[in-house]
């Protein structure tokens, strides 16, 4: 099951935010004003005797191999280094069991933990930065580790006998977003303790998983603003900060742009036109509606949030059309079979349907800065908004408030 299915990253394309993600979680180094005495990391691991770690400098695009050690039969195991950089590196079991480590030049780390969860399980002595960096990766584990308890779960009730599909989604897709919005509430305290800490710089930029940012670059913009100030004041010669602020400015860019937009969304304001084929090919207008009390909605076959909120769109229209309600209904789909079935299945054939089937690449996407789906907008006979994203019990109240 696709969770995400109905929340893509639509209105910001993260192709500069990606960029930079990998060049802070796979972080470039810096230079800073410590002495070049030697670093050491060393520790103590549990069910490790005669394992093999190693240890690689964590650059902008690749982990670069530095050392490796087989850990002694008592647990314990050792890397020494002498650089006068930071550097951010990685101590790896394997590809996924590691922790992420901020090394000072002089820093003498020590780490304990099990070698079958170092992440969950690692407790760092010795350098403030990695306790921070593994505080983070931590909750981070333990959110990932959640989501992935929850897929499973949908997995194993789908196929039980008098399991009801559509309230099974809904059970799940609320617990996911939960988990999420904890995850996302974490970060954000976190960065407001340590803004100034090049461990916020990671959480800036973490991920649920490789399309799923915890933190919004829209809607989440003041704390990339946060770290990106504190940062230059602590450190206002680094090539990274310089970086970091270059990329807050295009994000600010970017934040104004799309305020522009949804100004022109605001309620009393027109709704942008719209002209799209329906399923016989004609073309219809929204405007060609006015005079009615119109929902402006967008959907897809495939998205099963919004087949579940169709029902309630029929008993509303059932019950005002013939006083004046009206539904344009904008299709996201790129199947045209999958359009029509997804009609026909859900009787919605009662009203005005168009689609140019071209999925989130659709003209209507950045014209009402669609961000997911479903999502909705009511507009009066005259074509001006006065509400949105009307759902459930929400969109008969207001109906009825219009009509009676």
């Amino acid at each position: 099951m696709n969770l995400k299915e109905i929340s893509p990253a639509a209105f910001f394309s993260y192709a500069m935010s990606i960029k930079f993600a990998l060049a802070i979680l796979l972080l470039t180094v810096f230079s800073c004003s410590r002495s070049d005495d030697h670093s050491t990391i060393s520790g103590n691991l549990e069910n490790a005797a005669g394992s093999k770690l190693r240890l690689y400098e964590m650059t902008t695009y690749d982990l670069v191999p530095v050392d490796s050690t087989v850990v002694e039969s008592n647990g314990e195991f050792s890397f020494r280094s002498r650089f006068d950089q930071v550097r951010f590196m990685s101590l790896r079991e394997s590809q996924t069991n590691y922790l992420t480590l901020i090394v000072f030049p002089g820093e003498q780390i020590e780490i304990s933990a099990d070698l079958n969860n170092l992440q969950g399980t690692a407790e760092i002595k010795g350098s403030e930065e990695s306790k921070l960096v593994s505080e983070l990766n931590r909750k981070m584990h333990s959110t990932i580790m959640a989501m992935d308890s929850l897929s499973r779960y949908y997995r194993s009730n789908l196929d039980e006998p008098g399991t009801e599909i559509e309230m099974l989604r809904r059970e799940v897709r609320e617990s996911f977003e939960e988990i999420a919005e904890e995850q996302r509430q974490f970060t954000i305290e976190f960065i407001n303790r340590n803004p100034s800490s090049l461990a916020s710089l990671m959480a800036l930029y973490q991920q649920t998983d490789p399309n799923t940012f915890v933190l919004s670059g829209a809607d989440d913009f003041k704390y990339y603003a946060l770290v990106d100030s504190a940062l230059i004041a602590r450190y206002p010669d680094l090539d990274y900060t310089m970086t970091l602020n270059e990329n807050v400015q295009e994000m600010k860019r970017q934040v104004d742009l799309r305020r522009q937009r949804e100004s022109r969304l605001d309620s009393g304001a027109e709704a942008p036109e719209i002209s799209l084929s329906n399923p016989e090919g004609d073309t219809i207008s929204l405007s060609s509606l006015r005079g009615n009390y119109v929902l402006l909605d967008f959907w897809a076959a495939w998205c099963g949030p919004c087949r579940a909120e169709n029902p309630n769109k029929v008993r509303n229209f059932n019950r005002y059309h013939d006083k004046g309600f009206e539904i344009y209904q904008v299709s996201l789909d790129r199947s045209r079979e999958a359009w029509l079935t997804g009609i026909e299945e859900d009787n919605l054939g009662r009203w005005t349907h168009v689609s140019d089937l071209q999925f989130w690449s659709s003209v209507v996407v950045p014209m009402y800065n669609i961000e997911g789906i479903p999502s909705n907008y009511l507009l009066d006979p005259e074509g001006r908004i006065i509400d949105r994203n009307l759902r459930g019990e929400a969109l008969g109240i207001r109906l009825e408030e219009l009509f009676n």
